[in-house]
């Protein structure tokens, strides 16, 4: 078996790792700056990459590839700068596609045309789309938000996510954040395993939403930990991505939910109560969401919004 290293021998790999990391903060700088349209490399996503990079190097840690929150194409968004925290939309999808006519819920089903048009009237009102990643780091770490943040979540995964969804929130340089149960990692009408990682690679936020979506208030405590616990654990060992956020299936939730949502590591947790998630430590377990429902123009949406402040 090899010796372990004497401690000059340590220091000098110290030495060597940090080099390579700067080095490597370098280069995400650089790359950023040519997204942004060349120049001096201060645009919005160098900005955003070097604030990110510079706070994740400081903890010895380099965010991964997979794991980026900037999308991939589009245009770079105009993330701001560090400020108070603020109150955020977290608007609730489920299917971007016409209904079926023997679906049980098609209030769930949102046309991508619809979408689009929601999107766009967003974007207009001067929205920008942030993972709830990146508010979170707004909130605790200092991290940069736009002005007017929102969070685009899907819950539950299905192909029409990839399909419908993902490129309008390309085009407009927005990430979504997916919800996502495990049971739905099939070839029909979920997600497979590698158009999860294309959506990811497309700078999406992977969230648990179980593993077989149950009644978590229903079920008993080695049940309840599988789904919450053993759901984050398989989530982060296929996809190798944080999995910070819980998302309570069909909103219900209980003392002992929480408790395991809590127990299993995670960040905060989203429910189907309607409102704007505000940055208070003592909600973050039950954070409110804006369920968007087929029939709901552009214009009504942002509407809505501005009525909840």
């Amino acid at each position: 078996m090899a010796e372990s290293p004497t401690p000059p021998e340590r220091r000098s790999r110290a030495l060597a790792l940090g080099a390579l990391g700067a080095a490597f903060v370098a280069l995400l700088i650089a790359i950023a700056a040519a997204l942004d349209g060349g120049g001096d490399g201060g645009g919005p996503l160098a900005t955003t990459v070097a604030h990110r990079t510079a706070r994740h190097a400081m903890r010895g840690v380099v965010t991964p590839a997979a794991a980026r929150t900037t999308p991939v194409a589009g245009p770079a968004r105009d993330m701001g700068g560090p400020g108070p925290p603020r109150p955020v939309p977290i608007l609730m999808y489920h299917v971007i596609s016409d209904p079926l006519p023997d679906s049980p819920y098609p209030e769930l089903y949102v046309p991508k045309a619809e979408f689009a048009d929601q999107m766009q009237a967003l974007r207009r009102a001067g929205y920008t789309a942030v993972t709830l990643q990146e508010w979170w780091d707004s909130w605790h770490a200092d991290g940069p938000l736009p002005a007017k943040p929102l969070v685009v979540s899907f819950d539950d995964g299905y192909h029409s996510h990839l399909a419908n969804a993902l490129p309008v929130l390309r085009g407009l340089g927005w990430p979504g954040v997916l919800n996502l149960e495990l049971k739905n990692i099939r070839s029909d009408y979920g997600l497979t395993g590698p158009q999860v990682r294309t959506l990811i690679d497309a700078g999406w936020e992977l969230d648990s939403h179980t593993i077989d979506h149950p009644d978590l208030t229903t079920i008993d405590a080695s049940e309840l930990r599988r789904e919450v616990a053993d759901s984050r654990a398989e989530l982060k060992r296929r996809f190798g991505v944080p999995i910070n956020f819980f998302c309570y299936p069909a909103g219900r939730y209980d003392d002992a939910a929480i408790a395991a949502v809590q127990a299993a590591g995670y960040l905060a947790a989203t429910t189907t109560e309607p409102g704007l998630a505000q940055p208070d430590d003592a909600d973050r377990w039950t954070l409110p969401r804006v369920r968007v429902n087929g029939g709901v123009s552009g214009a009504t949406l942002v509407a809505q919004l501005a009525a909840l402040g």
